[in-house]
This record gives C-alpha cells, sequence and structure tokens, in this order.
C-alpha cells in the first residue's frame, strides 16, 4: 500500500507557514509528495503543470484562496473538485454549502490521524 501512496501528488494551499510546515511534514512522513503554495493562484498554477491524486485547500485566507481554486475546477476539472479536501476554519455555514463539492471537510484545528486517513481515502 506505501508504494501507491508514494506516488500520490498532494497539492496544499494555506497561507499559515507552521499549518504548511505540519501538514506538509505528515504527509511526506506517510509517503506523499507534497507541493505547497501560499496563494489560489498559484495553485492553479500549480495544477496546469502537474497532475495531482488530492488537493487539500484552505478556504479562510486574506486573498485568493481555496475557493479561488474551487471555482477553477468547477469549470475546468469538475472531475479532481471529487479529491479536494477542505483543510480549515471556516464557519459551519460555509462548509456545510461545500459539502457537496468536495471529498471531505476537516475542520481546524485538526487531529493528524484523521487528516492522513482522509488523504488515505481520497487516493485510493
Amino acid at each position: 500500500m506505501l508504494g501507491f501512496r508514494k506516488k500520490a501528488r498532494v497539492l496544499l494551499l494555506d497561507d499559515d507557514a507552521s499549518m504548511q510546515r505540519l501538514v506538509s511534514a505528515l504527509l511526506k512522513r506517510e509517503g506523499y509528495r507534497v507541493t505547497v503554495v501560499d496563494k489560489g493562484l498559484g495553485a492553479i498554477d500549480a495544477l496546469k503543470k502537474t497532475k495531482f491524486n488530492v488537493i487539500i485547500l484552505d478556504l479562510m485566507m486574506p486573498h485568493e484562496g481555496g475557493m479561488t481554486v474551487i471555482r477553477h475546477l468547477r469549470e475546468h476539472d469538475p472531475d479532481l473538485l471529487k479529491r479536494v479536501i477542505l483543510l480549515t476554519a471556516a464557519p459551519a455555514a460555509v462548509l456545510k454549502s461545500m459539502e457537496s463539492d468536495v471529498f471531505a471537510l476537516v475542520p481546524k484545528p485538526f487531529e493528524a490521524a484523521v487528516l492522513i486517513e482522509t488523504v488515505k481515502r481520497a487516493t485510493v
């Protein structure tokens, strides 16, 4: 099983450097290849260059964040939208409205085991 996960590519969009380091370290320890970006347009640029198995998005960002990426995916790659994990502290009402569009919601603060298990399920 590790062999498959080793090949799985994860795109992480978060503007918090400590969150980027934490999530990246957790996933790399599990064998995932992680690309980290801090702006929605950076994520869209990365999506144009690389094929990702899973996308982890923060919605609560000061500029173009996760919603920018979700709008892009709705228009250009709706299948990939079903492999998006929202890792966010967004209000429950916002998350509820997004629930049917994405693979999973992981609220911040999160438990490492929950995030890892969610990413594993998204890559199967």
